[in-house]
This record gives structure tokens, sequence and C-alpha cells, in this order.
């Protein structure tokens, strides 16, 4: 993991000196909704990532690959667009990767991108990976509301696509639900921007990454999925501490049982037609928080992403996050929900 994450030093792709507190504090209120935006705040979306580059990038990356990256479609989403996913190693475990379910929170997809690109590669770590994972990129899940820069799906109706586990109203939900179904990922990864401007509480430190280990009541898991969200929780905790890049927090707790990673731990539900999974596969699956869209500091953004989503995927290839050491969870701080566009 170490390796991995000296890589992009040594590439000179981190930046930012911060650090994380150790005091745990009140849950707050939980205000879902991001990304975080001033009234007057105007984000060039000629600086990130849309539908258009995500097929041209894919594209480029499997060409370029030797075979190693797969590129296909899991359907078409209610505009008509290809719901895209890159398929890369062939590896016994699974494991999930996605990114844009709400459409205006941008960064994700390009640092998702750059993943795949690095699993295509050919460092050490890459080749780790690859040979003990096989690894499922999707990074624009909502190419609708990424093109309208909205949080839902455009068509028929404005509806949030993480809480469209249960009712399946929207085609996306469907195509990548039978995606899930078929791969059978063990564990999963979920990438979102931040709905306010939090300060870690305790601390005048704005708050950049919060960790979502339980999407759902831990009492709706099985043992082996909550410590294995925890194990993943605290390398991505460790690995943001170790180069200082954030002031990292608990995600506020929730109970969501329509999201999509929500469902992916429960299994249950199934769209129309379709028989629900006896048993899930999915043993752990949690999600990041990353603070607000800013062209000013995209790099620094997809640094928030990039950096734990590859430390989870070495830990996961290697076998070390078995047995990580979650001591440190209990002491992870939240953070007080500040107002939009503070910082």
């Amino acid at each position: 993991m170490r390796a991995i994450l000296a890589a992009f030093a040594a590439a000179g792709l981190l930046a930012g000196a911060v650090s994380v507190p150790t005091a745990a504090s009140a849950d707050p209120a939980h205000q879902p909704g991001g990304p975080c935006l001033a009234p007057d705040q105007n984000v060039s979306l000629s600086s990130v990532a849309g539908y258009d580059d995500v097929v041209q990038v894919l594209d480029r990356i499997e060409r370029t690959s030797n075979g190693q990256v797969a590129v296909r479609s899991a359907g078409t989403s209610g505009e008509g667009r290809q719901l895209l996913y890159a398929t890369i190693g062939t590896g016994p475990t699974t494991f999930w990767l996605q990114a844009r379910i709400h459409g205006n929170e941008l960064h994700s997809t390009e640092a998702s991108l750059q993943v795949l690109g690095y699993l295509a590669g050919g460092s050490t770590q890459a080749r780790l990976i690859r040979e003990n994972l096989t690894v499922v990129v999707i990074p624009m899940y909502n190419p609708d509301g990424a093109e309208a820069n909205i949080r839902q799906s455009t068509t028929p109706n404005r509806i949030d696509l993480n809480r469209d586990w249960e009712n399946f109203a929207q085609p996306e939900s469907v195509a990548f639900w039978r995606l899930w179904r078929d791969v059978a990922p063990r564990l999963a990864l979920d990438l979102h921007h931040m709905g306010q401007a939090p300060v870690v509480n305790g601390t005048d430190d704005l708050n950049q990454f919060q960790i979502g280990a339980r999407s759902i009541d831990p009492a709706r898991m099985t043992a082996e999925q909550w410590l294995t969200n925890r194990q993943m929780a605290m390398v991505s905790v460790d690995a943001l501490d170790q180069y200082g890049l954030a002031n990292v927090a608990h995600y506020p707790i929730i109970d969501i049982t329509n999201a999509v990673i929500s469902r992916m731990l429960m299994g249950g539900t199934a769209p129309a037609g379709e028989q629900p999974v006896a048993q899930t596969p999915t043993t752990g699956a949690i999600f990041y928080e990353v603070r607000s869209v800013g062209q000013k500091s995209n790099g620094q953004l997809e640094n928030l992403f990039r950096i734990p989503t590859l430390a989870v995927l070495t830990a996961a290839a290697d076998g070390s996050l078995a047995s990580y050491d979650i001591s440190g969870y209990p002491t992870l701080p939240f953070a007080t929900q500040g107002p939009c566009g503070q910082f």
C-alpha cells in the first residue's frame, strides 16, 4: 500500500498538509444532497469529464491496454446513452467501483478513470491488483444527470438513482442491478461529493473527506459485512492520514435501505420480472464523500478519491484487508455541518 501511494507522491500528485483528528463526537444531522455550491458560484463544466469524454477515455484505455481492459454497456439510460463500464483483472474477487450516481457530483468520474488507467499500467501494484481482483469500474452511473448537471435522472421523472434499488423506477437502476447480479462483487465502493461544507467537530479544520462505512444500520449487516466495512474504512483513512491530504470525519450515521450499496449488502429486492438474489455476494460496501467542487482545486479533489480507492484495492489484492486493524474506527470524529458555500 505504501508503494502505490508513494508512486503518486513521486509523480507530484499529492498536495496539502492537514491531519486527521482522533477525538470522537456526537452524530450530526444528516443533510444529503451534494455538491455544496454557493448561489453565485460558477463551476465550469469544461474542466470536468462529460459523457463524451468518458466514451473517448474508455476507448483509449481499452485500445492501449493490450487486452487487459474490456469496455461494455450495461444498457441504456432514460435518454438513450450507453451505461458504460470497464472490467480489468482476472482475480477471483470482484471489486465494484462506481462514480457519479449523482450527476452534479463531478470529480469522481475523472478519478475513477485515472484509477482504471493506473490499473492498466505496468507497475507492480497494478499487476498485483489485476492478478488477484476483477475490478468493475463505472465512471458515470448517471450520464443523463451528468449532462444536465443535476443530482437526479432526467426521464421520465427526476429520480435520485441512489434511492432506486427498491422500486427500480429508472432503466439505469435495472441495468446496473442486473450487472451487479451477474458479476457478483464481493467488495463495492461508491464515490460522492458532500452536500455541505462541514468542520471537524472540536476543531476549526475544514472537513474534506467523509467515510461512510454504514449506509444501513449494522444490525442489518452480517458480522462479516460490518467488519469488512470498517476494515475498508480504516484502510482509506490511514492512506489519507499518511500523506496529510484531508481532515477526515465520519459520514453522519444513516440507515437508507433503498440506496445502491445498502441493497448490495442486504439483497432482497429485484426489478420487475427478476428474482431477488438469494444470498448477497457482497461482503463489504462503503462510500466516500469528498468536499465540494471547484475547478481551481480539481487535482486535489481527484486525489481525495483516488488515493484511498487504490489503497483499498491494494489491501484487497494482497490480503491485508482481511486482518486490517479497526481499533481506530470508534475514535473517528464527526463533522459539524456548515452553511453551503462557506468554504
